[in-house]
């Protein structure tokens, strides 16, 4: 792998973990309300920092992965798909050591529900019509690649403007 391919795969992985804390926070119970979580709110700091000290980001982004992750895979299914909340195995890996290298970058995602918007914002590259339930998008064969995000970007940020929940998925190549 050439270092041009190794810099896009880690800008696609930044992108996916910005996109998992926008969505996160959006879809909390003091947002859209799609998960009853409330890792990403302002108080939640107060309460796992004493338990978890220097590591409160990881623990948030972590809690609202798996409050968003049960939702998605209660709608979608959980086999033969993947979706932003449940990728393959060497995905997941890439984004748990960006997670933890990456956090003050990353924590400006989840500042309030405003940079939330915006960062999702930044990661549309067209307008779509807002689709409720789950949204069939790219192949799995582009799992690795960057397209699928921001057209997963666009259905989030188009459901979110309508009030509607949607639950973008890509078929698993098994």
């Amino acid at each position: 792998m050439n270092r041009k391919t190794s810099e896009r795969g880690e800008l696609a992985v930044m992108h996916i973990a910005a996109l998992r804390l926008a969505v996160g926070l959006l879809g909390e119970r003091e947002g859209a309300g799609w998960w009853t979580s409330a890792f990403l709110s302002p108080t939640s700091n107060s309460f796992l920092e004493p338990v978890f000290g220097g590591n409160t980001f990881q623990a948030r982004y972590h809690g609202v992965l798996e409050a968003a992750r049960r939702v998605h895979d209660e709608r979608i299914g959980v086999g033969l798909v993947f979706h932003l909340f449940r990728l393959p195995e060497s995905m997941e890996q890439r984004l748990f050591e960006c997670v933890q290298s990456g956090c003050s970058e990353l924590a400006k995602t989840i500042s309030s529900p405003d940079s939330a918007k915006a960062t999702l914002q930044g990661l549309v590259t067209k307008e779509v019509a807002a689709k409720s339930g789950p949204a069939l998008i790219a192949l799995s064969e582009a799992i690795e690649g960057a397209g699928w995000i921001s057209e997963a970007a666009s259905l989030y940020s188009a459901a979110f403007s309508a009030g509607v929940q949607c639950f973008p998925y890509c078929p698993s190549e098994r």
